[in-house]
């Protein structure tokens, strides 16, 4: 969820025949931290840290979409946290969130999990994140960067942001964990790193950008 901070996060998802359990860890750099603050002056007044408030509220969504439950976080450090919550079904936390009937980004089933994202059904991904159509983060969203080339990316990140700005961009890595109930059958898309769990990593540009389709497969028997 919060893909779109320059950070670090470290997600592990694990799941069972009846349930999806998801622990997260966010390390928020100071650098965007000083760019919420900037923003936060367009927003209403509040003595509560930016980033406090966005995890709160996050977890908050996850609850009262009806299909996530024991939503809660901890912060562990100045900027960072940790985020846990269980869900039913994956698939339908995101159309619960997103406040559709269907989606297309996440499919489950009783042997298999598969992921893509492509700038066709981003929309239904800001539907389930509201925060994707924040003015102040749409114009550094893939939708308003289509055919952009990571070289000009970076330099409007230079010009908007400054000079700390396209490192911040570089250095922010997604990592996902998911452990499986059985063993690994195929995969696609991620490294396998044993039995039962695969790794999804992807640098946060790539996300930003979307140049390419983002997806996996993981099914097991």
């Amino acid at each position: 969820m919060l893909l779109l901070a320059s950070c670090a996060v470290s997600e592990n998802i694990v799941l069972t025949d009846t349930t999806s359990s998801s622990s997260t860890d966010i390390e928020v750099y100071p650098f965007f931290i000083d760019v919420l603050n900037d923003f936060s002056d367009f927003l209403p007044s509040t003595d509560e840290p930016i980033m406090d408030k966005a995890i709160r509220d996050f977890t908050s969504s996850l609850e009262a979409s009806g299909s996530a439950t024991d939503a809660s976080y901890e912060k562990t450090g100045e900027n960072s946290y940790h985020v846990v919550f269980d869900a039913d079904e994956l698939g339908a936390l995101l159309e619960k969130l997103g406040g559709a009937d269907s989606q297309t980004l996440l499919s489950q089933g009783d042997d298999y999990l598969s992921f893509h994202l492509d700038i066709d059904n981003y929309a239904e991904l800001k539907k389930a994140i509201p925060f994707l159509s924040d003015p102040n983060f749409e114009v550094y969203g893939p939708e308003y960067n289509i055919g952009m080339s990571e070289t000009d990316y970076l330099d409007m990140i230079y010009f908007l942001l400054g000079e700390e700005g396209p490192g911040a961009i570089t250095d922010s890595l997604i990592t996902i964990d998911i452990t499986v109930p059985g063993n690994i059958a195929e995969c696609s898309g991620v490294e396998k790193i044993g039995k039962d769990t695969v790794r999804y990593s992807f640098p946060l540009i790539d996300f930003l950008l979307l140049a390419e389709p983002m997806e996996f497969f993981v099914s097991w028997d």
